[in-house]
């Protein structure tokens, strides 16, 4: 029945008597159970199925041959042993080395296309370096005519230039000019694309577990074997050369350490604490001159990483500190030449113009050295980078390694997106920054390598994280002003990578190897499919390019530098880096560089699989690796034979021919072992997926039996009655499991479950069994009967059943959606396929009422009618949230268009779109008060000051924080693309200002009135009418003064309207975080919730039997249609389930710098905003238009809570059985080909989707927000007070 009725009342005194207390205590007992041991059932099937590999200790020494013998298999020489026994692995093939990363680099970014400049311009051609830069002023006009015609005709013909193509002319100038120095590759990453997990790789070698990914933003110190660490150990006199044959083995050991350099993104420090701790303040309180004598001497500089909204900081920071390292310091420009000294000061002047912040120049680092000169005339006592033994001079001679990592590009991309003109702009920057290291290389008197590579690269979004093809193609520039790449080998190294590419396609292995770990070349689509006709055909023919993984990069680097290759590594060497060496130990050095290479591998492998009985890999893959390797082995000792016979002589055709066939076998082991790992790199554990999957089930049927068993008795007397019973059976079990693990050990099976693992797994399954079965019986104890299934069933009419029914069947086919990768990829139209069939079926049901034979009263008739209308807004409203989409990757081609930013091509909100935002400010208090009104709630205090003025007060100044920011982002460069400087932001201070007065307003405004009152009541006193039946008073007497009569407003929908109130407050919160369109989708969210609870409010009313009995419940079918509506809202504010839908920049709200759990935070508000919102409305089943002088929860409060308790059971039982399905068929599928990029995502993010729904439902808003208001309803102290004030004022 309609219960929204006001209530009259002139006597009190019904009220007067004591209520009862509300019991919560069985409540958090059983919230504290389930979340314990869902999490133990996560954690289990976690730990089974995303497994890390396995991290070996070993690791490699420049003294010890990967070979597993001296000249195994080689049929080497003594004078080849006797260099073997001074120089272990490769002499260094450079002095230093220069390691500069400019996160994001995708590859086109790097990439000259002259057919692009011809077409549209621009902005400047391919340039030299700085002597090719000084062109006469005329030529400079004349150019910029010419490109702005060509750019002209260029968008004539349709298109423009890309603010990230063309921007790096520097890279392709020096390419073509000295092809012998330099080389650029398409850079191929591991996934997950995430900073931390590429460092990772690019350092050691290794692949990337998934699980990984989560630990992007909380990097724990890399224990592997990698080129930091070598570098830390090893002398600079070590595989040397110049120095390996005639250095005596004492000088060895008692060489320099290398010295280090880094500058840039903090994410280092976090892998590398020791490698790269700063040595400055130890060196100041060296006396003996060890930073000197051979223990080396490290300078660090890291910067915050995770702050996308800061693009200049961490580049400026790199880039004013360079110069002290590349350029001769100040004082030593007097003892110069005239002309040397004031180029040296130009170039130096050239590198403070590119820093845009200049009061980075102020730091103590750039302080002037003092005059006075140290031991050995060095100067120290100046700048903060100086010491005792260290100063400006060794700070710019003695260095060896120097890495510097610039962010700019990475954070324009999250900021923007690439086709910002921002992103030209810090292109430019980087362009200018290699054009000077370059030169700095050049005027070096060592032989320097510089390597300029991205670590990943970016979506059109100018996201990462995720497989897509342009976030995994990055790029790798290698230069040296020593030549490394001469035209033979070029030829040679090529006619390699053919050969291993022929190996590999006739291999009798059976192993099915991906096209790119085959392929050596690459067509760069990425350049000609932004530039297409009308016809949709390219523009553009796309560039033939070669292609490396990143991992190459390590063995590259560390051979390079005359280090050992690092224990863990999987990667092979750049061919093109080596062909050229063509006497290397007695061997060409491409050769005993891949020999060096495979060997290493080989002994990865066979300590990998001697270190673990379930390795994971199969016995076809070892099979066909040693298969392999022996193969080129064989090979290398035929080679060995014939140069033997040629009396030593390599240097004939046919010997050459051998040379590269057994270079191509050893480069085809190394590609097969990376191929095969790449598709198989997961240690499944049976055993725990099994046990985590059991426990799920298990829980999910503990909360399906609570709801029935709750609405029979209170949650104090479910505890009393069964914990008992719990810890018996979770003890017992524990005992079995402890006993049957001899056996489960002593067996191949499941290795990695520890005997914790085996307790924890024992005890909460005997727990949640035994909770289980007693909730299934009457009373405890082995009385069972079946009268929890009737309460679902026979007891309950046709229409409630369908209406159930049908809600079952939703969960049942919303967890089947991942049985297939393709339904998962289209799990937003599965949801809101059944959210849509579940509102007609509840609209059918309300029809039924008006169509129906039965005589009715009108009540009935006009519930109905709401029901009808309710059910048809939630399905208009459903429809408008899909004008909201993100697409993943695989819905692009079929059709998806994306419009969460605006325009399909955005990447950021659009202004007229955050304008549009601002129409929720007004609109949404509208609503919450219509609803209100029905019940005269609207009049209540809180009701004006909180709904009415401070929710719009709140929403408004987020909302015109969003319209600001969509003003930032706007270009404010030229069409033309110049380049030109964009003024900094004025709006970014008043913007922090607004959004953190919005949250303030919400909590501190909204979430203060709603603690001290939380009831919309308001009292109206008049006269009451007189009767007609009362006889007519004699004249006799006095006139009496009218009897006076009281009226609650909001009684009928008391305990509703407090509990929406606070609803609205955690709202405007999550508003905040939400970008333009998500702020507009979570109003609509908000409004399908309020309707939602209206709907099925009116089809209790309208399905009321005729005798006025309690209507049977329609709690499954509405938390039903509440799940599928907070997954509808997390598809309509702008995410999807995969990393790159991650919202990145929304972590800077209302914060000036980077604090981890403050933007961890506000990222999982935007993230799982939904999900928080929805869970919090659930006890809205059972409050929503319940009277405050409800019968039930005044004789009864503790059956009141259970029954709130049982409806956030069943909503909390939805999200299990989602998140259960996902993991199951993840399971099923973990050898599926998709399982990283689909199933297994789709789990990871199931679990703390879940995890927030059931802490949100039972803990927040059951436990604190619904017992408040319950609590409060029991005392109904302030209506009585209120009441009594207004009749002693009238009197």
């Amino acid at each position: 029945m309609d219960r929204r009725t006001t209530k009259s009342t002139t006597d009190p005194a019904s009220a007067a008597a004591g209520p009862k207390l509300l019991p919560t205590r069985g409540h958090w007992v059983l919230s504290l159970m389930l979340l314990v041991f869902s999490s133990v059932g996560f954690w289990l099937f976690s730990r089974g199925f995303l497994l890390t590999r396995m991290v070996l200790p070993d690791h490699s020494h420049s003294s010890t041959l990967p070979f597993a013998a001296k000249g195994s298999g080689a049929g080497v020489s003594q004078e080849t042993a006797a260099l073997d026994a001074d120089c272990a692995w490769y002499p260094a093939k450079f002095n230093r080395a220069i390691v500069l990363v400019i996160d994001a680099l995708r590859i086109d970014f790097a990439t000259w296309s002259e057919e692009l400049d011809s077409r549209f311009g621009s902005g400047g051609g391919p340039v030299e370096t700085n002597e090719a830069s000084k062109i006469a002023a005329g030529q400079q006009q004349a150019q910029a005519q010419t490109q702005a015609q060509d750019r002209k005709e260029g968008e004539e013909k349709g298109g423009r230039l890309k603010p990230y193509h063309n921007r790096l002319p520097v890279i392709h100038s020096l390419n073509e000019r000295r092809p012998e120095q330099a080389m650029l590759y398409r850079f191929r990453a591991d996934p997950p694309t995430t900073t931390l997990q590429r460092l990772k790789g690019l350092t050691t070698g290794q692949l990337p577990t998934f699980i990984d990914a989560g630990s992007n933003f909380a990097g724990s110190a890399i224990e592997e074997d990698n080129w930091l660490q070598a570098l830390r150990r090893s002398s600079t006199h070590s595989c040397n050369s110049t120095e390996a044959s005639s250095g005596s083995s004492s000088d060895h050991d008692s060489g320099f350490k290398r010295n280090l350099v880094f500058l840039g993104d903090d994410t280092w420090m976090s892998l590398f604490p020791e490698e790269l701790h700063d040595t400055c303040a130890a060196e100041a309180n060296d006396t003996l001159g060890e930073a000197r004598s051979g223990k080396g001497w490290t300078r660090s500089r890291p910067f915050p990483s995770l702050n996308v909204w800061d693009i200049d900081t961490v580049d400026d920071g790199v880039l004013a500190r360079l110069p002290l390292f590349l350029l001769p310091p100040e004082s030593e420009e007097h003892s110069m030449p005239e002309h040397k000294a004031a180029e040296v000061h130009a170039r130096r002047e050239d590198w403070r113009r590119l820093v845009r912040q200049k009061d980075m120049l102020q730091h103590p680092d750039f302080a002037e050295a003092a005059s006075q000169a140290g031991p050995g005339g060095q100067t120290h006592g100046g700048g903060a980078m100086e010491s005792r033994h260290v100063g400006r001079s060794e700070l710019h001679r003695d260095w060896d390694m120097l890495i510097a990592h610039c962010l700019g590009v990475d954070h324009c991309g999250h900021r923007y997106g690439p086709d910002h003109s921002a992103i030209s702009t810090k292109l430019e920057q980087m362009n200018k920054a290699i054009e000077y290291i370059v030169d700095a290389i050049d005027h070096s008197e060592k032989s320097t390598a510089l390597f300029v590579f991205g670590d990943h690269g970016m979506d059109p979004k100018g996201d990462h994280g995720g497989d897509s093809p342009r976030e995994v193609d990055a790029a790798l520039w290698m230069y040296s002003n020593k030549k490394w790449n001469t035209g033979k080998g070029a030829e040679r190294s090529a006619r390699v990578l053919e050969q291993s590419t022929a190996v590999l396609e006739n291999s009798a292995s059976g192993l099915s190897l991906d096209h790119e770990i085959k392929s050596n070349w690459w067509l760069n689509t990425h350049l000609t499919d932004d530039y297409r006709q009308a016809s949709g055909r390219p523009l553009l023919e796309p560039p033939r390019m070669r292609s490396v993984p990143q991992i190459d990069l390590v063995a590259t680097v560390s051979l390079g530098l005359g280090l050992p290759v690092p224990f863990n590594n999987l990667g092979a060497v750049i061919p093109e880096m080596f062909a050229s060496d063509e006497d290397v130990h007695g061997e060409w050095g491409l050769l005993r560089a891949l020999r060096l290479n495979a060997a290493q591998t080989m002994r990865y492998l066979t300590t990998y699989m001697a270190s673990s009985r379930s390795h994971g890999f199969s016995d076809d893959a070892v099979r066909a690796w040693r298969d392999m390797y022996e193969r080129a082995e064989t090979s290398y000792r035929e080679l060995s034979d014939l140069v033997s016979q040629n009396h030593g002589t390599r240097r004939k055709p046919h010997i050459e021919e051998f040379e590269e066939k057994v270079a191509a076998e050893y480069h085809a082991f190394l590609r097969l072992v990376l191929g095969t790992l790449w598709q198989m790199w997961a240690q499944f554990d049976a055993a725990l997926i099994l046990l985590g999957l059991c426990i799920m089930a298990l829980v999910l049927v503990a909360l399906v039996l609570l709801y029935p068993r709750s609405r029979r008795s209170p949650l104090d007397e479910i505890v009393r009655v069964t914990w008992k019973g719990c810890v018996a059976g979770g003890l017992a079990t524990m005992f079995v499991f402890r006993s049957l693990s001899s056996v489960l050990f002593s067996s191949d099976v499941a290795t990695q479950m520890s005997k914790t693992d085996v307790s924890v797994a024992g005890f909460a399954i005997g727990l949640v069994l035994v909770f289980c079965v007693q909730l299934a019986c009457e009373g405890g104890g082995a009385q069972c009967s079946c009268a929890w299934l009737k309460t679902w069933t026979v007891q309950t009419p046709a229409a409630h059943s369908l209406l159930n029914g049908a809600a079952f069947a939703a969960a049942i086919m919303h967890s089947l959606a991942f049985t297939s990768n393709s339904f998962t990829f289209s799990e937003d139209s599965i949801v809101h396929y059944l959210l849509q069939s579940l509102l007609l079926i509840a609209s059918a049901a309300g029809a039924s009422v008006q169509l129906g034979t039965s005589p009715l009263r009108e009540k009935q008739r006009a519930a109905g009618k709401r029901a009808i209308v309710c059910a048809l807004t939630i399905m208009v409203l459903n429809r408008i949230s899909l004008y909201s989409t993100v697409c993943r990757e695989e819905q692009l081609p079929g059709g998806c268009v994306p419009t969460f930013y605006g325009p399909p091509s955005a990447s950021i909100s659009s202004v007229p779109l955050a304008i549009a935002n601002l129409s929720m400010v007004w609109l949404v208090p509208y609503v919450v008060l219509r609803f209100l009104r029905r019940s005269h709630s609207h009049r209540a205090l809180i009701a004006n000051l909180w709904i009415g003025i401070g929710m719009r007060i709140s929403m408004g100044m987020a909302a015109v924080y969003w319209v600001l920011d969509s003003i930032d982002s706007v270009p404010s460069q030229s069409p033309s693309g110049d380049g030109a400087d964009a003024p900094p932001s004025d709006w970014s201070e008043l913007r922090i200002v607004l959004a953190r007065m919005a949250v303030g307003v919400a909590v501190g405004g909204g979430l203060s009135a709603w603690i001290a009152s939380p009831f919309c009541l308001d009292v109206a006193i008049s006269d009451a009418p007189e009767s007609p039946a009362q006889p007519k008073q004699r004249p006799a007497k006095p006139q009496q003064p009218p009897r006076q009569a009281a009226v609650i407003l909001g009684f009928g929908n008391a305990f509703g309207a407090a509990y929406l109130a606070f609803v609205t407050v955690v709202f405007c919160v999550l508003y905040t975080f939400q970008q333009p369109m998500g702020g507009i989708m979570l109003a609509v969210l908000l409004v399908s919730l309020m309707f939602s609870a209206e709907l099925f409010d009116a089809l209790r009313d309208a399905l009321t039997t005729a005798d006025d009995s309690p209507a049977p419940s329609l709690v499954p079918a509405q938390v039903a249609v509440m799940a599928l509506l907070a997954y509808q809202g997390y598809f309509a504010t702008g995410h999807q389930f995969t990393l790159v839908s991650l919202q990145w920049s929304t972590a800077f709200v209302g914060i000036r710098e980077m604090n981890l759990l403050i933007c961890g935070a506000i990222v999982s508000l935007n993230t799982l905003g939904s999900f928080v919102l929805t869970a919090l409305c659930v006890p809205l089943v059972m409050l929503w238009n319940e009277s405050l002088g409800s019968q039930l929860l005044r004789l009864a409060p503790d059956a009141y809570l259970a029954r709130v308790v049982g409806a956030g059971a069943l909503y909390a039982a939805y999200n299990l059985l989602v998140t259960t399905g996902s993991a199951l068929f993840a399971a099923w599928f973990r050898r599926h080909l998709m399982v990283w990029k689909v199933f297994a995502p789709r789990f990871i993010f199931a679990v703390p989707v879940f995890m927030m729904n059931i802490a949100v439902v039972l803990c927040v808003a059951i436990g604190l927000a619904a017992t408040r208001v319950l609590g409060q309803g029991l005392t109904i102290g302030n209506a009585q007070a209120r009441v009594a004030h207004k009749i002693q004022k009238r009197q």
